[in-house]
């Protein structure tokens, strides 16, 4: 199943060139709209769930990044791409806010909207794979606590063991964690266990650690008042500049920005 996608730009110029050079179909994504507003965009959003909004931050009547708020109220799982020529931290701080997926800055490079589109391909369907992964486990979790002889389904062993690496993962972000150490644990061999990992969850085990470790990074910068230090070495990290760079990489500031638009 494709995921749906809606595209808001009053450049009609911009809006074209999305839709003509970003190759939509092997992304495995739909454009279901290309619109021209956000009030149109909205009304497309009322009768159709979408699943990523790519829209424009400067439009008028309605901008962008109002245009998000309207649609995160109506689909809490939207993610949102926002493109814009402006690099005020004003607008990228409420971006943050929304909860936005990517920033990508105008004269766009379609290389660089395309590689945010993978990235958010590539979690949708690491996501999709662990709720059903959650699901199997739950269902065998039933199954087994039946009476003997009462029917029974397939085993999902691999389902239950990335429930089981991802949890540990979790519980170890602030060790230093390896592809072997987690292999040593689940007693496969690093190879087989990381073809695994990315077979089931759509990404390879070193991108999912980075995104975790970030994302509880933002989450204890906005939350805490630990320093700086202390939240990277809390999340691995005990070289400074890797931590500030990886960090930028991810949410596009600093985390010393990132903290001050908290």
């Amino acid at each position: 199943m494709k995921y749906k996608v809606l595209l808001v730009d009053d450049e009609e110029l911009d809006l074209k060139g999305m839709l003509a050079f970003i190759p939509w179909e092997q992304l495995g994504l739909e454009v279901v709209g290309a619109v021209h507003n956000g009030y149109d965009a909205y009304a497309i959003l009322e009768r159709e769930r979408i699943d990523i909004l790519v829209t424009d931050v400067h439009m008028p009547r309605m901008n962008g990044l109002e245009l998000a708020e309207k649609a995160l109220s109506l689909y809490s799982s939207l993610r949102v791409i926002f493109v814009s020529g402006y690099q005020d931290f004003h607008y990228v701080k409420q971006a943050l806010q929304l909860r936005a997926w990517g920033y990508v800055l105008k004269p766009m490079d379609d290389s660089e909207l395309e590689a945010a589109l993978l990235k958010l391909v590539q979690q949708l369907d690491g996501e999709k794979e662990a709720l059903a992964a959650a699901s199997a486990a739950a269902s065998d979790a039933k199954e087994e606590a039946r009476p003997s002889g009462a029917a029974g389904k397939g085993s999902s062993k691999n389902a239950k063991l990335i429930i089981e690496m991802t949890a540990f993962i979790e519980e170890h972000l602030h060790e230093n964690l390896t592809l072997k150490l987690l292999a040593d644990e689940f007693s496969f061999s690093p190879n087989y266990l990381g073809a695994l990992f990315k077979e089931e969850t759509g990404v390879n085990f070193s991108e999912h650690l980075i995104d975790r470790r970030m994302r509880k990074a933002g989450e204890l910068l906005r939350e805490t008042r630990l320093r700086i230090y202390e939240i990277a070495d809390k999340v691995g990290y005990r070289y400074m500049p890797y931590f500030s760079r990886q960090f930028k990489e991810t949410f596009g500031v600093t985390p010393n920005e990132y903290r001050r638009m908290g």
